[in-house]
């Protein structure tokens, strides 16, 4: 009987004396029949897991429409990535969600990614872009476009977020949102409904030794936001990538980080969630937005 196994994708280091490795938190698909066993992960090899059926680590189910501006990015009906509406035609994820496959649809106005909703929206997609600096793997400049064959038709249950002021770099309270795995273990569990949680903004300097500390090296960019705790518990895990971070001007969401990597086992003790800093990158997105 054919069962389904989630993969990491852009596996970039790995300590072999603790079995702690820097990740990408993209999810790839793929069938195979009868059981499998977790391999010891190796420097830029693909981590196979099971099963999968599509938490944000430490979280809980978010309320039913309470962050329309989320979307899941689908191939073949399987969640792989999250992103963010900007527009009615544009959507915000991570450069290496949109390089991990070669074609993909965008669901809007989801809750459940595992039953059709009346409240969802497909869109199909006309063109991609990823950010010409962005080098693949794990790193800097981790941002990408979506641009959709036809807008989302805007609603209650599907919205757009706003972008950060330029260059400014977010502190305080922030909260992740996702359908990413909910384990602290090798073994991820995904959850069918959104999931949030309520995080803290790390400085760079302290992110940038936190996650030398655990692996021994760290790219961590001025680019990058990081969110704890360090105490462990609570991260970004495994489906998350490309998803939002926000915080609140008010009552209204602005988009501040785009959810690109970070350690496994997901909520580490020591370990930050790294992200893509989208307030370094609002002229880039404006531009595209404009010219295409």
């Amino acid at each position: 009987m054919s069962i389904k196994c989630s993969q990491f994708s852009g596996l970039a280091s790995i300590d072999k004396m603790s079995s702690k490795a820097i990740v990408f938190f993209a999810l790839l698909t793929v069938a195979f029949a009868g059981p499998t066993v977790l391999r010891k992960p190796h420097l830029g090899l693909r981590v196979p897991f099971l099963p999968f059926s599509p938490q944000v680590v430490g979280g809980s189910e978010a309320p039913e429409n309470e962050y329309p501006f989320i979307v899941s990015l689908q191939q073949y009906g399987s969640h792989f990535c999250a992103g963010s509406i900007v527009d009615s035609q544009w959507v915000v994820t991570a450069a290496h969600c949109i390089l991990a496959v070669s074609s993909f649809d965008v669901k809007a106005g989801k809750h459940n990614i595992q039953i059709t909703e009346d409240t969802e929206q497909t869109a199909e997609i006309a063109q991609t872009f990823t950010h010409e600096q962005y080098q693949g793997g794990v790193g800097p400049y981790d941002v990408g476009l979506i641009k959709l064959k036809t807008p989302f038709k805007l609603t209650k249950e599907v919205q757009a977020i706003e972008l950060p002021e330029p260059e400014s770099d977010p502190v305080g309270d922030a909260t992740l949102i996702g359908w990413g795995s909910t384990s602290e273990s090798w073994m991820p569990d995904m959850p069918d409904q959104l999931q949030h949680v309520d995080l803290h903004y790390v400085d760079r300097a302290t992110c940038h030794k936190a996650v030398e500390d655990l692996t021994g090296s760290s790219p961590v960019h001025e680019t990058n936001v990081c969110t704890g705790p360090l105490t462990g518990g609570i991260s970004a895990c495994s489906g998350d990538s490309g998803g939002p971070l926000v915080s609140f001007n008010g009552q209204k969401p602005v988009l501040n980080g785009i959810v690109s990597w970070g350690i496994i086992p997901c909520g580490t003790r020591g370990a930050p969630s790294v992200y893509t800093r989208v307030s370094s990158f609002n002229t880039w997105l404006q531009e595209k937005m404009a010219n295409y």
